[in-house]
């Protein structure tokens, strides 16, 4: 589209563009987005909005550098994805790839070993289609999830997982917990709701807030950003509607009952 412009924000123009396609300045997913971009532009972290002079805001990225990528990588040296996103009907229009190339050439004017992203069918997270077409490969799997990588220096290592399914799952062994970070706009009311239909079942919900890169690498899973943990186990491994979440409850509930009658 030939009225888009790469906007680069920076913590005093950020509360003036969508976040992830959302516009409500009112909202606490927005609100906490904001802030958590604010502290985050000194370490390096960038995001940029694409911006229609007839549309608006549709679409952006958001990366950093891998010491401080807020998803469970080992990519020293790497810049690391965090979210790519171009509104829906703007789709198809090479807009994404758009987006791409500017992390690319950035990553190339900052000498970077290369860039890397964590793609899943999940809606929650880019697909990996636009990464492969632009030359990445997969270096990394946890299914659903794979780990793409475009190195720029031949013999820079590839990053991979650090996911530990076992650390936080033994630290939270009775109960639920809900483990959100402000990275994603949309966590903290799907937060909200979970804990909501939590205690129609009868549960008092802890909610931890993670609030540093080295915090959300200890997940167990690679989304990075949030998790539901149920006496111990990893139940949701990205935001969940509440519906799911109590299909998911009773999934445990038969499950056991099946387990005494055994």
């Amino acid at each position: 589209m030939s009225d888009c412009q790469i906007i680069d924000t920076n913590a005093a123009t950020i509360g003036g563009c969508s976040l992830c396609g959302n516009k409500n300045a009112s909202n606490l997913g927005f609100r906490r987005k904001r802030d958590w971009l604010k502290d985050r532009y000194a370490e390096g972290l960038r995001y940029k909005v694409l911006r229609s002079a007839k549309s608006g805001d549709i679409g952006m990225i958001e990366y950093t550098l891998g010491d401080h990528a807020w998803r469970p990588v080992e990519a020293k040296g790497y810049l690391v994805i965090h979210c790519l996103w171009v509104k829906g009907h703007h789709k198809g229009k090479g807009l994404g790839s758009l987006l791409l190339d500017n992390c690319l050439e950035d990553a190339q004017r900052s000498k970077c070993r290369g860039v890397a992203v964590v793609t899943s069918s999940d809606s929650f997270m880019a697909g990996s289609a636009l990464f492969l077409k632009a030359g990445f490969v997969s270096v990394d799997r946890l299914p659903p999830y794979d780990l793409l990588v475009k190195r720029l220096q031949k013999t820079a290592p590839n990053p991979r997982f650090i996911v530990d399914q076992e650390r936080l799952p033994k630290r939270y062994r009775k109960g639920l917990t809900i483990l959100v970070a402000d990275q994603c706009p949309y966590a903290a009311q799907s937060a909200g709701r979970i804990a909501k239909a939590s205690r129609t079942l009868g549960l008092e919900p802890r909610v931890v807030r993670v609030r540093s890169a080295k915090a959300s690498r200890e997940l167990p899973t690679p989304y990075g950003v949030f998790s539901i943990l149920y006496d111990g186990k990893l139940i949701a491994a990205r935001p969940i509607s509440a519906t799911r979440f109590r299909s998911i409850m009773r999934g445990n509930a038969d499950a056991c009952r099946q387990r005494v009658l055994a």
